[in-house]
């Protein structure tokens, strides 16, 4: 039986690329740095504003509770409005944290003065509160005279010196400047704190990092303001 010869390897054709096909797109590396950056810098704010909401509470230990009979009470800080007087977004939103942090039964203390336009913010917020968040109309209290947030504090002393439980309700910042504005006005009830949802991952993306600027800039200046006026009573001669 005669052998076989191998057949030779078929050529393979090599087909020209299509000149009018389009390619896949891809991005300069100058584009891919710049998507590195502003993922590092929103990690970075959500990482600080996570450890901010955590800051300056009692420990487990420290807690206390108020009367046994008291309410627990979420003091919400206002906000200015705008110049007609109607909501803006930072109002719903601390009016929305308050909502959330709220424990069964609590009484929403809404605090704010007429800072801009002729209502006072606490009722701007207590009546979004009620007519869009469900927060019952018997559940809300009204501080309308507080124009900073050492004031808000202040003001409200009379429905947290019955509290139960307190918890501070406002951007996760200036929640933790109140909170430490309510230790150094009363220790016994800082004790009574609890914690507020104020900080929920990726709630806000990139205006996290604005608003975390914001509150640094704000605390700065309230800083500098007590100083100040401390600085003026000092020198005034007793009388």
């Amino acid at each position: 039986m005669p052998r076989l010869k191998p057949l030779a390897p078929f050529p393979v054709p090599r087909v020209p690329p299509d000149p009018g096909a389009r390619r896949a797109p891809t991005l300069p590396p100058a584009l891919w740095a710049l998507a590195a950056a502003g993922f590092a810098l929103l990690a970075f704010g959500e990482a600080q504003a996570w450890r901010t909401s955590h800051a300056d509470y009692p420990t487990v230990a420290e807690r206390s509770e108020g009367p046994a009979d008291g309410r627990d009470v979420v003091l919400v800080l206002g906000f200015r409005s705008r110049d007609d007087s109607r909501l803006n977004a930072l109002q719903a939103w601390r009016t929305r944290i308050a909502r959330r942090s709220a424990p069964p039964g609590a009484l929403f203390v809404f605090s704010g003065g007429a800072v801009r336009g002729d209502r006072p913010e606490a009722e701007v917020m207590a009546q979004f509160g009620v007519a869009r968040l469900g927060i019952h109309p018997a559940d809300v209290a009204i501080e309308p005279l507080a124009t900073t947030t050492r004031e808000n504090l202040e003001l409200s002393l009379p429905w947290l010196a019955g509290a139960r439980t307190i918890r501070i309700a406002s951007n996760t910042a200036h929640a933790r400047r109140a909170r430490g504005y309510l230790n150094e006005l009363d220790p016994e009830l800082w004790r009574r704190l609890r914690p507020t949802r104020d900080f929920v991952p990726l709630e806000l993306g990139p205006l996290r990092l604005a608003l975390t600027f914001y509150d640094f800039v704000a605390g700065r200046v309230a800083g500098r303001r007590e100083d100040s006026l401390a600085g003026r009573a000092a020198m005034r001669p007793a009388r």
